[in-house]
C-alpha cells in the first residue's frame, strides 16, 4: 500500500491567516440586513451629524465584530470626515485605557505613558476634532466586560455629554454585547441612558447550512484542494453547531489540518477532527478567561474546584465562606465578582423561593473544563 507523505517543504495551507478567528473574510455571508442597520445609524455621521448609538447583541462568534470591522474600514478608506475607533474591551478595562486608546487612533500616536489625566486626555481629543470638523465613532466591544465598578457608566457618560463642555464635537458609540439575555441598561444611570438611547441590533446563531457555507468559503480560501474530504466538513459544522459559535468551527478546522500536516498526510481525518475537539475546547471561555484579573481567575477556580469535589454548595453564603480560605475578600466584592462572571457568561445565578437574598450559583461550562482554562488541570 502506497502512502502519500507530505514532502518536508509542502504544506496544506493555501492561505494560513484565512483560518484564523479574527481573519476579515473577502466574502462575508448572511450578515447584510444587520450591515444595513449599522449604515443606516452611521449615515448621519456622512452628512456631518451626530451618528446614532447601537448595542450589538448576540452569542458569541456571530459576526457582530466583524460587521463593525468591515464598516470602519470602509469608513477609513473612503470617508475622511468619521474617525472610527475600535476598542476590544477584554484586553481595556478602565476607563483611563479606553481614553488613551481613542488618543492614540484619533492623533495616530500614544499619549504619554504617565503623568496624563483622563481630562487632559479628553481636552486634547475634543480641541483636534474641532479643528478636523470630525465625528468620532466608538466600538466598545464586548462592552459586557466594563459593567463593574461603573467603568461603562463613566465612559458613556464621557463620550456622550462631550459636546456640552466642547460645543461642536459629535460623538456616537456601538457597543456589542456577547449575550442575549444580559441588558446594558442596568448598569447606567437614568442620565446616561437620556444620552445613550442606543438602536439594538439583533445577530442571531448561525444555522447550521449558513455555518457550512461559511466554513467552506474558508476551506476554498484556505486550503489547497482535496484536504478536506466533504464529510469531514460535516463533522466540523456539527461540533460548532453544539457550540453555536462559528468562532468554534474555525478553530477545530485551522486544529485538524494542522494535525494531519504534522502526520505528513494531504488529507484530513475524522480522527483529526476527534482530537482536535479534545484540544480546542470552548474558545470562548479560554478568551474570557485570560480577560480576568489573577484574584478573579483564582476565584473561578476555586468555584469550579468546589462545584468537582462537593466540598462546598454552590449557594452565596456557603460559597462565600467556603473560598475565604484561598481567595479572601469581603462580601461585597464577593457579590460583585459574582455579578460580573454572570456578565460574562461564565455562571449564572438563581434565587430559590422562600430564600430572602439567598442566591444558587451554577456554572455554565463543565467544572473540569473551567479549570483547564484557568491554567488548572
Amino acid at each position: 500500500m502506497r502512502h502519500n507523505f507530505l514532502m518536508s517543504n509542502e504544506t496544506l495551507f493555501r492561505d494560513l491567516d484565512v483560518l484564523d478567528i479574527d481573519h476579515m473574510p473577502e466574502i462575508f455571508r448572511f450578515r447584510d440586513t444587520q450591515l444595513r442597520q449599522i449604515a443606516e445609524c452611521i449615515r448621519p455621521a456622512i452628512h456631518g451629524g451626530r451618528p446614532l448609538n447601537m448595542i450589538l447583541r448576540g452569542p458569541p462568534g456571530t459576526g457582530k465584530t466583524t460587521s463593525v470591522k468591515r464598516c470602519f474600514t470602509e469608513i477609513e478608506e473612503a470617508i475622511p470626515g468619521i474617525i472610527p475607533v475600535f476598542v476590544n474591551c477584554q484586553t481595556v478595562q478602565t476607563e483611563y485605557r479606553v481614553f488613551r486608546k481613542i488618543y492614540a487612533a484619533v492623533f495616530r500616536q500614544k499619549p504619554p505613558v504617565s503623568g496624563v489625566s483622563v481630562p487632559s486626555l479628553i481636552e486634547a481629543l475634543c480641541e483636534e476634532l474641532i479643528r478636523r470638523g470630525a465625528v468620532l465613532l466608538i466600538c466598545l466591544d464586548d462592552a459586557n466586560f466594563l459593567f463593574h465598578d461603573h467603568i461603562l457608566e463613566r465612559v458613556l457618560r464621557s463620550l456622550l455629554r462631550l459636546h456640552e463642555e466642547y460645543p461642536g464635537v459629535k460623538t456616537g458609540v456601538i457597543a456589542t454585547i456577547n449575550s442575549p439575555d444580559i441588558s446594558i441598561l442596568p448598569f447606567l444611570s437614568p442620565s446616561v441612558i437620556s444620552v445613550f438611547r442606543p438602536n439594538e441590533v439583533i445577530f442571531p446563531p448561525y444555522g447550521e447550512e449558513e455555518v457550512r457555507a461559511i466554513l467552506h468559503d474558508r476551506v476554498r480560501a484556505g486550503l489547497y484542494p482535496d484536504v478536506l474530504p466533504s464529510k469531514v466538513l460535516d463533522a466540523i459544522v456539527q461540533e460548532t453547531m453544539r457550540d453555536t459559535d462559528l468562532r468554534v468551527g474555525i478553530s477545530l478546522l485551522h486544529a485538524a489540518v494542522r494535525l494531519a500536516e504534522s502526520d505528513g498526510r494531504k488529507t484530513v481525518t475524522g480522527a483529526d477532527v476527534r482530537t482536535a475537539v479534545l484540544r480546542v475546547g470552548h474558545p470562548h471561555l479560554k478568551q474570557v478567561v485570560r480577560g480576568l484579573r489573577e484574584d478573579e481567575r483564582r476565584m473561578l477556580c476555586r468555584m469550579a474546584v468546589l462545584h468537582q469535589t462537593g466540598e462546598g454548595e454552590m449557594v452565596s453564603g456557603k460559597l462565600y465562606r467556603a473560598l475565604q480560605a484561598e481567595v479572601p475578600m469581603c462580601y461585597t466584592l464577593f457579590f460583585e465578582r459574582l455579578e460580573k462572571f454572570r456578565n460574562l457568561g461564565l455562571i449564572e445565578m438563581f434565587r430559590p423561593p422562600y430564600h430572602g437574598n439567598t442566591r444558587q450559583i451554577v456554572l455554565r461550562y463543565d467544572a473540569g473544563t473551567v479549570r483547564e482554562a484557568c491554567g488548572v488541570g
